[in-house]
């Protein structure tokens, strides 16, 4: 099971749209029920970063993270899309 953990500044609005972005491209791609998403506010992403996979956030990574970091920017604007997905889809075949 990997763990995605999803942030933006308050852990609500952005995240919220990134994560059901990022949750239908895993499903797409046969990930359905080999993930778990956890959303955080951008402040909490350090902490919630111990044992998971990957951060995607809606803003840049933070200091201190433990965990690969993809920007979630994308998901919002669709410019670069395609290699966020690309990155997220090598990180969840690792």
């Amino acid at each position: 099971m990997k763990k995605i953990v999803l942030a933006c500044g308050s852990g609500v609005a952005t995240s919220t749209a990134v994560a059901k972005k990022v949750s239908d491209l895993l499903n797409a791609n046969g990930y359905e029920g080999q993930y778990e998403i956890v959303q955080c506010a951008i402040s909490e992403a350090a902490a919630n970063c111990e044992g998971a996979d990957m951060l995607v956030a809606t803003t840049v990574a933070p200091a201190g993270i433990t965990c690969a970091y993809v920007s979630g920017v994308p998901f919002l604007t669709g410019m670069g899309k395609a290699d966020a997905e690309k990155q997220i889809l090598d990180l969840m075949a690792q």
